[in-house]
């Protein structure tokens, strides 16, 4: 059951929200953010078509671990005032499947997946180049 409440904030800096992130000030029933990364970096610009297949990677393939949830857990909540009072916020980033949340939330959800690649040229490549 979402705790509904007004959110005050007077005043919020932030300086970048990167992929598939967020900033949010209020309530929300549900948060899904999800990125998944595919990156190669080389020493000699070389670019091929084909790359960038999740599917040939298992790093995106495997299921995620899930929590298990085997308590019962009783909370109960008691808010006099019925509000989120914020004075201030300053955030320098808000990155890669994060979330910056005031307000009230039932479920969240996040995910992200990189796979970084570094392809460099051998010792006597690099030397070879530099001379040339």
């Amino acid at each position: 059951m979402l705790n509904r409440r007004l959110s005050y904030v007077n005043y919020a800096y932030v300086n970048a929200v990167g992929i598939s992130s967020i900033f949010q000030i209020g309530d929300s029933k549900n948060i899904l953010l999800r990125s998944k990364v595919f990156a190669v970096q080389r020493q000699v610009e070389t670019f091929y078509t084909k790359e960038g297949n999740f599917s040939k990677y298992s790093i995106f393939n495997k299921a995620l671990p899930q929590p298990v949830l085997d308590e019962q857990i009783s909370a109960v909540f008691f808010n006099k005032r019925g509000k989120i009072e914020v004075n201030a916020v300053k955030i320098h980033g808000v990155s890669t499947s994060s979330a910056f949340h005031i307000g009230s939330t039932n479920d969240v959800v996040c995910e992200t997946r990189t796979k970084h690649i570094r392809q460099l040229l051998p010792l006597n490549e690099k030397k070879r180049n530099i001379s040339t």
